[in-house]
């Protein structure tokens, strides 16, 4: 199946970033499968060229890096299913990225900015809106990688949780692949008032973890000061498939799995954008692992380390997780097309984010306080790392938790 308007749009993005960079050697100019197209041939592949193949049946978008003779599978593209692959586009992987192309990828996507949910998903908070929260409870929204607000949050109902906040719900959209998690935090911070006082509850999703620590952490001295005056008290915090103790799969060595198991979830779900997935690709094969922003997401990272060591507002009874073991092996991902790490196959993780790593460091919940689905020795095949908040069990989970 051809991918969907939305996702066409994505990917046509994409390639218009890279065409404005310089980058883009060639594209197809027909999104839709074509019949009989080959697959790319082994000969073509260049150790500077970054090619976007799709595939032909489910319509799933995988890369195949420099120097690589399939989607980071070590297998040939022919040897997969024959004529199953269609090359999307061919990108230049020795174009360096700089910082206003990378910005320039996220800012086609979303700003960054403050968004009053009582208005729906697209209305900027005025400062008169931050103003009637000083001093109030607040629940604040923070996405994870590649997403948004809504994005992450689109299939969660908030008429009830507008209810019970009176309306003072917010969620910060901002940037994934340019900015660190710190940076995301400080810029949280410099949007809210010098005088908020918000007393906060937090729900967040995936790399929105690493975030939410940040911005409550006491081991980061600007972060500290930024953060007085503005957040008087942090209540419950919801960890839904947080990365807390980030990913193997962001590692140097797991990098390209990684992109690809996000290519294919942002195929298919509109918690993640294409052009963003797109944009990262580039940016490693361009940049290296070196990037701050990408580095952050390792499970062995030293904003990881610094957080795990570091004070915290946080607290262990007003914590609540979501996490899910994920079967991919026999689920309907499996039918996409893509081919993924058998480490990430094996392993108890979501698709993205290990089992136990959606928890803080030493942390020993109360069952009240965890919503699983599968267990660490049982995989499921209904909820993997996109789909937690399309579950009524999630919902429920929230709603009982957020009072």
């Amino acid at each position: 199946m051809p991918l969907t308007p939305n996702k066409q749009a994505e990917l046509q993005r994409a390639l218009q970033d890279a065409m404005d960079d310089h980058a883009l050697l060639a594209a197809m100019p027909d999104l839709q499968p074509m019949l009989g197209t080959p697959p790319l041939p082994a000969a073509l592949i260049s150790d500077s060229e970054l090619h976007i193949v799709r595939h032909q049946d489910s319509g799933c978008v995988q890369f195949v890096f420099p120097g690589e003779a399939g989607p980071a599978s070590g297998l040939t593209l022919s040897a997969q299913s024959g004529w199953d692959w269609i090359v999307q586009a061919t990108v230049n992987a020795g174009v360096q990225m700089t910082q206003a192309m990378i910005d320039k990828i996220e800012a086609h996507h979303q700003p960054e900015r403050l968004l009053a949910l009582r208005h729906g998903y697209g209305q900027t908070a005025t400062p008169a809106e931050l103003g009637a929260a000083r001093g109030r409870k607040v629940l604040l929204l923070v996405h994870g990688v590649f997403s948004s607000t809504q994005g992450a949050f689109g299939d969660l109902d908030l008429q009830p949780l507008l209810e019970r906040y009176e309306g003072r719900v917010f969620g910060y959209d901002h940037w994934t692949i340019g900015r660190t998690p710190q940076q995301n935090a400080m810029n949280l911070l410099h949007r809210l008032p010098a005088n908020a006082g918000w007393e906060v509850d937090i729900l967040c999703h995936s790399r929105g973890g690493l975030v939410v620590r940040s911005l409550l952490t006491d081991g980061m001295a600007d972060i500290v000061r930024a953060r007085a005056g503005r957040i008087a008290k942090v209540g419950k915090v919801m960890f839904v498939a947080a990365a807390n103790q980030g990913s193997p799969l962001a590692s140097p060595e797991e990098i390209k799995h990684f992109l690809n198991v996000a290519a294919l979830l942002a195929s298919f779900s509109g918690s993640m954008a294409l052009d963003l997935v797109i944009g990262l690709a580039r940016m490693v094969v361009s940049l290296g692992f070196a990037q701050p922003s990408v580095q952050a997401l390792a499970s062995d990272s030293a904003l990881i380390e610094l957080l795990n060591r570091s004070g915290t507002l946080l607290t262990s009874a007003s914590n609540y997780y979501a996490r899910a073991n994920f079967d991919y092996g026999d689920s309907v991902l499996e039918h996409a097309g893509s081919l993924l790490s058998s480490v990430l196959i094996d392993s108890a993780n979501d698709m993205v984010v290990p089992y136990d790593s959606v928890l803080l460091p030493n942390a020993a919940p109360d069952t009240d306080h965890m919503l699983s689905f599968g267990s660490a020795e049982q995989k499921q095949t209904t909820v993997w790392h996109t789909d937690f908040f399309r579950q009524p069990a999630t919902r429920d989970f929230l709603l009982h938790n957020l009072r």
